[in-house]
């Protein structure tokens, strides 16, 4: 099947950027590729686009489009499969969610993490990290041990666990992030 002219234009179009590509890889690593392809690739096509222009009846037409198609060499396949992909791909969208509200409570009886508690469930977090901030000091999930207060965070069950057990009027900040 015969390209038609406004095909062999946009192969070339493309083949020249893939032409240019592997002369910038080819200086790069030594690869045998010749550097003026890019800049005869372009002088031709745009000679092809001249003449298509101005008169896309001519004769001699098809005769440039086929010398300008040979110049494209091991690039027009590449070039003829990206000129086919529609698109290139798509992007889901994403449902912008809002995360819940932070939680700021001091440590009681009936708080959301009791005097004496080691753990406690969130379940307005599931499903997002948590930044646990204790006494206005960001805590930390990691055991530095020496008796150090620390977190771990278990976002699929809800899950708070902390070392060190709550303290009454102790100050607890709960963002979700």
């Amino acid at each position: 099947m015969a390209l038609s002219i406004s095909d062999v234009i946009a192969i070339a179009k493309i083949s020249q950027y893939i032409s240019q590509d592997a002369a910038l890889k080819g200086s790069l690593f030594g690869a045998k590729v010749a550097p003026k392809t890019p800049l005869i690739l372009y002088a031709e096509r745009k000679a092809l686009e001249w003449m298509y222009d101005i008169d896309p009846t001519d004769d001699s037409l098809r005769l440039v489009a086929n010398y300008v198609y040979s110049l494209c060499r091991g690039y027009n396949l590449k070039a003829k499969g990206i000129l086919s992909e529609s698109g290139g791909g798509s992007v889901s969208p994403v449902n912008p969610q809002t995360a819940p509200t932070p939680i700021q409570f001091n440590v009681s009886a009936s708080s959301l993490v009791p005097t004496g508690a080691t753990s406690a469930t969130i379940s307005a977090f599931q499903g997002y990290n948590l930044l646990f901030v204790r006494g206005y000091v960001p805590q930390s999930t990691v055991n530095e041990g020496g008796g150090s207060n620390y977190y771990s965070w278990d976002k699929d069950l809800a899950l708070l666990t902390i070392s060190g057990a709550a303290q009454e009027g102790e100050l607890m900040q709960l963002y979700p992030i």
